[in-house]
């Protein structure tokens, strides 16, 4: 916020996920070791997978203001928690899918599987 000259409330966090760490700007910032549980990530897409648990290689998250957002489509918002206890929310984040019935599932993302 303080970089871009916007207040928060005009900024909205966009993922991107990829397979390796990418070049970042001012607005951006990576994280590696994310756990996705109940999905996988493929070719820009979450999907359904009866694996328990996936690894999300390197997801980019870039601030961006509301009016400049990506469309992605189809999409599901899916929560973020510290840790696979789930108590302590961190974030939602909205992702690119072309499934349904992720919230019947119960996916989210884990920053850590640690307890």
């Amino acid at each position: 916020a303080v970089v871009s000259t916007q207040s928060t409330g005009e900024l909205k966090l966009q993922v991107s996920v990829h397979d390796a760490p990418v070049e970042l700007d001012n607005n951006s910032f990576g994280i590696s070791g994310l756990k996705l549980m109940g999905a996988r990530h493929d070719t820009g897409k979450l999907k359904i997978t009866e694996d328990i648990m996936s690894d999300l290689p390197y997801t980019r998250l870039s601030w961006v203001r509301q009016d400049d957002v990506k469309a992605i489509g189809k999409k599901i918002t899916l929560p973020v928690y510290l840790n696979n206890m789930r108590t302590i929310l961190v974030e939602t984040l909205d992702f690119a899918t072309d499934e349904e019935k992720f919230y019947e599932r119960g996916v989210a993302i884990l920053c850590t599987s640690l307890t």
